[in-house]
Order: structure tokens, then sequence, then C-alpha cells
């Protein structure tokens, strides 16, 4: 075999053993990789949530916390209705004692004028609020508290408001306090995992009521805006082509929803660390693998050489045991010729000794010295032909056709042998038989085996009967005889190396051996059928192209 084809036969090796070991594992990886990014997604989802839900849940208690410190206050017996600006400024200072998030406090009647006032805003005493909304919500509501929406007023600064009413000694009277939008913000981003979110507050309408500066404004409208049907759940919403995946809760104390992003830091990645070591791992793997399917390929390309080496050797082996089978008939055919050569040599010696008066002239020469020209190239044909046979070839393929092939093996090898022994050999060739592609030399070698085999099964007289037909598009020989056939046994080991059913010194063993290697590797098949003492068939399906 040329290099050549020991290169694509190891490319084929490597492609195989890549199809089924590293393909695979390739999808096994592409699909446990896809797994762990639905788990692990779904799992920062519920962690999203569960940060929006805690952070909600706090801010709940915050309020009520401070709900609960003007109740206190509103329910102090000692508060003095109206209560004094030096009353209200104690009252102040026992807010921040509990909460540095009160900015002021006001005290307000049923008329909803503020007529006590504390804190940086000391222009707002007197004013009146009986026209604000949330005063007139309050004086409205069943219950006697209300958090407000984020809102200017009259001091023209985003502020909420934090307001109870009561009935004090039959008088109507309010206690509002406002908070430190920054200190209340800044507490929210001090729960446990903030550091990890974007946390914002809307309300109902999608306005920020507080918001991380790089996100928005309060009073803004948000770009997120969550669904009120659910209280608390994970949202997905594209912004500027992008998509973010949020969390919310909607608060109890108030109207307000608490909207967890992930900062930008702790957004999911392509590949996290813990992706990238099993990718890194996996890699490694691949490599390994890839490196011992090379390795693996390249022995079995030596294993194949040496096994084709081996092969050649035993094919040369049983050519040389089939010449020494032919070799007594070859003498025989060489032997014609030079007798013809002998006596024609002979028969011009004596035309020209002197004792017989002969006289011959040149051209009397001639008609003997054209029988030897053709003697000699007589026997040049039948020294070619056995060369020919038992040379060492390369593999060649090429178009003939089989007839031809069959008719060259009978009629130049055993066209005598059969004769002497009593053997009629009988050609049945099918018609439109296609030329085949194959190896000449080859098939020769095998088909002279085969018919050499059934001449040493047949006890004259016998028949040799050859048959071509096509077989589903592929080329069919059959060969059968008459000779003394098989047994079952003897058929299951017929074509083992060494084994023959000739008498010891008779056969090598090699030539059915040696023949179905030689079919095998033509792309076809050889099956016999046998039965004892009834001859034998040996069926031979080729292709019409070699290997196809």
């Amino acid at each position: 075999m040329s290099e050549k084809h020991y290169k694509e036969l190891q490319r084929k090796n490597v492609l195989r053993l890549f199809i089924t070991y590293l393909v695979p594992l390739i999808l096994l990886t592409i699909y446990f990789h896809f797994q762990y990014n639905a788990i692990s997604q779904e799992g920062r989802l519920l962690h999203l949530k569960s940060i929006a839900e805690y952070q909600s849940n706090m801010l709940d208690l915050f309020l009520r916390e401070r709900l609960v410190n003007l109740d206190n206050q509103i329910d102090d017996p000692k508060l003095q209705i109206p209560p004094s600006s030096e009353m209200m400024q104690e009252l102040l200072d026992e807010l921040r004692k509990d909460s540095d998030t009160f900015i002021d406090v006001g005290y307000f009647d049923s008329s909803g004028v503020q007529y006590a006032y504390a804190g940086p805003y000391p222009s707002l005493e007197k004013k009146d609020y009986s026209g604000e909304s949330w005063f007139i919500q309050l004086n409205e509501s069943e219950v006697n508290f209300i958090i407000t929406d984020i809102y200017l007023g009259f001091r023209k600064k985003p502020h909420f408001t934090l307001a109870v009413s009561r009935v004090i000694d039959g008088q109507y009277a309010v206690l509002r306090a406002t908070l430190d939008t920054e200190k209340f913000y800044a507490y929210i981003t001090s729960l446990a995992g903030s550091d990890e979110v974007l946390t914002s507050i809307v309300n109902q309408d999608g306005y920020y009521q507080l918001v991380t500066p790089h996100v928005g404004t309060p009073l803004e409208t948000s770009s997120i805006i969550p669904p009120q049907t659910e209280k608390l759940g994970n949202e997905k919403v594209k912004i500027e082509g992008v998509s973010h995946n949020y969390a919310y809760s909607w608060l109890k104390t108030a109207d307000w929803a608490i909207i967890v992003q992930w900062a930008e830091r702790h957004r999911s990645q392509l590949f996290s660390g813990t992706q990238l070591n099993i990718i890194g791992f996996s890699i490694l793997i691949f490599v390994i693998i890839f490196v011992v399917i090379i390795s693996r390929a390249k022995k079995m390309v030596e294993f194949q050489r040496e096994r084709d080496v081996t092969g050649a050797q035993l094919e040369h082996a049983a050519k040389l045991a089939s010449v020494g089978e032919l070799a007594a008939g070859v003498a025989h055919e060489i032997n014609n010729p030079l007798a013809i050569i002998s006596e024609k040599v002979g028969l011009m010696k004596d035309m020209m000794n002197p004792e017989f008066n002969m006289n011959p002239k040149p051209e009397d020469f001639a008609p003997h010295l054209d029988t030897i020209y053709e003697a000699v190239f007589r026997g040049r044909d039948i020294t070619r032909k056995l060369l020919s046979f038992v040379r060492k070839t390369e593999v060649k393929l090429k178009p003939f056709d089989m007839h031809h092939l069959i008719d060259a093996i009978v009629d130049g090898f055993l066209e005598r042998e059969m004769s002497t022994s009593n053997i009629e050999i009988v050609r049945e060739f099918g018609e439109d038989i296609p030329n085949i592609v194959s190896d000449w030399n080859q098939l020769n070698q095998v088909l002279l085996n085969i018919l050499k085999n059934s001449v040493d099964a047949i006890t004259p007289p016998g028949k040799i009967t050859i048959r071509t037909s096509m077989d589903d598009n592929k080329i069919r020989i059959s060969i059968s005889d008459t000779g003394k056939g098989m047994t079952k046994e003897q058929m299951s080991r017929i074509f083992l190396p060494f084994y023959t059913t000739k008498r010891v010194g008779k056969g090598t063993g090699l030539g059915l051996s040696v023949s179905y290697g030689i079919i095998k590797n033509l792309g076809g098949k050889i099956v016999v059928d046998s039965q004892l003492n009834r001859g034998s068939s040996f069926i031979i399906i080729l292709p019409v192209r070699a290997g196809s």
C-alpha cells in the first residue's frame, strides 16, 4: 500500500475516534453547561426576589416604628394642646433619639393650619395645609395615620410625610413629621444583600420615591413598573434594547414597591468563575483525549501496515506455492518450443553439412528461422505469464473485462492440464456483465488458486463450471466442480491460514486464506458450499468498483 493510503487511513481513524469519544463528551459538556446556566439563573432570580422581600419587610418595619414614635408622642399625657414651640422642639429631640431620619415635626388642628413647628424650616409655621392631599386623605381615612408619596410641598424639596391624628379633649389634632430621604435611602442600602443590588422605590403610578442617583432621581418616571397583581415576584424588562431581570415586593404600610436589580459587578456574566474552572478542566480532558486519539490512530495504522506487510508476504508465499504446482505444466509448455528450436537448428546444420551436398541458399533457411522465431516468442510468452503471476505488485485498480481474465487463466495456465487430466471446463458467462474496476493480478491469483484446488479435488473424469452473473449490481462468479467435496467441519476451517484438505506435502494451506483476504480488501466476499462426495462451489461476489 502507498504512504498516501496510510495517511488517509490515519485521518479516517482520527475522525472515527473523534466522533466516537470526543463528540459525545462535547455534547454532554454543552448540555450540562446550559443546565448549569438554567439552574444558576433560577437560583439568582430566587436570591434577587429574597433580597426584595427582605428589604420590603425591613422597610415596612422601619416605617411602622416611625409611626409608633409619632403615636407615642401624640399619646403622651404631657403633650399640651396646642403645644408650645419649646415643647415641639423637645418632641423633635425625642423623635431624633429614636431615629436620626426625622427632619422636623409640626402640629395641626382641624383647620389644617400648622400652629406649632420645630425644624429647619421655621417659615412653615402658620402655613395652611387644609388643601394638601395628605391632610384631606387623613381626615377622610378610617385609619388615624398616613404615609405620603414623595412630593415637593411648600419647602420645594423632595420629602415625604408621616402623620397621625387623634381627638384630644374634644379637639382634633394631627402630628406630622418628615423624614430625611438621603438617610432613609442610606438605611435601605445598609440592609443585608444591598451591596449586590441597585434598589429603588416606586409608587403605584411608577414615579421614583427613592432611587440611586446613577439610575434616576425622585419624582422621575421609572423605566420599570412592577405589576400589582402579585405582591412579590420576578420580571424581565427591556431597557434601550437590553434585557434586565428585576425583583419587586410591594410594601404593606405604603403603596410603594421595592425594586432590586443586580449591581453591575454582580450581573450575570457569560461565564462565572465556577464555569470557567469547569470549562478549563473540560478543555484539559479534551486535549488529553485528543492526544490519546492521535496516538491510538497511529498505532492502528502501524498495526494495519504490519498486517498488510504480513498479508503481502502470505500472498507472495501462496503465489510461490502455486508456481510450484504449476511448474510441471509450465516446464512442458516451455519444452515444446525448445524441441522445435532444437529440431530446426539440427536441420539447418545438416543442410550446411558438405557430406549431404545440399548447397543451401540463404532463402532456404528463412522458413526454419521463422519457425525458430515463433518458438522463441512462444516460450517468452509462457515465462512472462509465469513472472507476471509470481511477481510482487502494488494494488492497481483499472477497468477490465472479467471474462477476459477468466479466459486468460484457463487458456494460459490450465488448458493443457485439463486436456491431459480428462477434466472438462465449462464457461457459462452471463450477458451484459460490465467491466469491473479492480486489481487484475490479485483476482488472477484468486481465480487461479480456486481453479487449481478444483482440479486437485477431481478424480478424472470430471467437470469444472465457471458461471458469471449480476447480483444486486454486483458481479457474481461461481466456480463449481465435481470433486470429492468437504465436510461441514472442513468448510468451517477452509479459510484459516495453513489449513488444507490436501494430503501432506501437497498443499500449503495459504491459498484460500490469502484469497479470502484479497476479496475482502477489494470490497467483496467469498463463500463456499460443498457436500461430501458431490463437489464444491466457490462463489465470489465483487462490486463493479473495488472498495465500493
